[in-house]
Formats: C-alpha cells, sequence, structure tokens
C-alpha cells in the first residue's frame, strides 16, 4: 500500500485583527449574580449606565441604551450568566458604523466580584474608550457598593 500523495496545502489567510480599544478592571464588593443582574436589568441600567436601556437577555437579544454622545443600539453575542455577557456595539463613523464588541467578564474575588471589560474592534476607533469604560465600570461599582439588596 502507498502512503497518500501530499497536497501542497493553500496559504491561510490572516488572522482577522482586532485592536484593543479599552481593558478596564475593577473589584466590587458585591456577588457575581447581583454584578450580573446589573448589566442585564433596565431598571438598574439606567442608574449606572444608560437613558432608556433595552435588553433582551437572549443571544442575537437588543443591549441598547442612550449615552450622552447618542445611542449604544447593540445585539447580545454572548450570555453565559452569570459570568460573561458580550454584545456588538456599532459606532458611528464618517465612513460607516464600525461593528465593535464589548465583553464583560465575571470572577470571584473572595466574596467580591471582579469585573473585566475588553472593547474591541476591527479598525481603529478614535475616542477616549478606556476613560470612557473605566467611568461606567466605576459608575456600577458605586451603584452596587451603596445599593441595598434588592432581594426579598
Amino acid at each position: 500500500m502507498s502512503a497518500p500523495s501530499a497536497t501542497p496545502s493553500a496559504p491561510k489567510p490572516p488572522a482577522p485583527r482586532s485592536v484593543l480599544l479599552a481593558d478596564a478592571k475593577v473589584t466590587i464588593r458585591a456577588p457575581i449574580p447581583r454584578v450580573f443582574e446589573a448589566l442585564l436589568d433596565p431598571a438598574q441600567l439606567i442608574q449606572w449606565w444608560a437613558d432608556d436601556p433595552r435588553v433582551e437577555a437572549e443571544l442575537g437579544g437588543r443591549y441598547e441604551g442612550t449615552l450622552t454622545d447618542g445611542r449604544v443600539e447593540g445585539s447580545i453575542t454572548a450570555i453565559d450568566g452569570p459570568g460573561t455577557l458580550s454584545f456588538m456595539w456599532p459606532v458611528a463613523q464618517d465612513s460607516g458604523p464600525v461593528e465593535t464588541s464589548a465583553a464583560y467578564e465575571l470572577s470571584p474575588k473572595g466574596p467580591e466580584t471582579f469585573v473585566h471589560l475588553l472593547h474591541r474592534s476591527p479598525v481603529p476607533v478614535p475616542g477616549d474608550w478606556s476613560g470612557y469604560w473605566n467611568g461606567a465600570l466605576a459608575s456600577l461599582k458605586e451603584f452596587l457598593e451603596s445599593s441595598l439588596p434588592t432581594y426579598a
């Protein structure tokens, strides 16, 4: 029996590049389920993130809110709660919207929750994204640490 002939493999296309717009982290004195709830519940999102939030907490569902500089009309690309939430965030540019992605990863840190947010884009997008997300996470921390538990 002869060995199969080797066929030359086609060169692989380069992996799509991803630009890291922001890498923000915060530790919050609240359990993971409580933090995850604050990322999805419109009544809580309005307290720390955006006006008029609309969330459909399922894969492909809406993740929207009005910020000071415009409306985010995203869609959920990953949801594995409590622990992971990612959404596509189209950012308006002169050449048309750029589909960026924001991903929250929650992990335990003793009785607290470590929140890690990565915001990526296929191309550079001008703006102070680190400043934005560090501010958003600071607002989330302040909201959760100053509010009483909503459990009955």
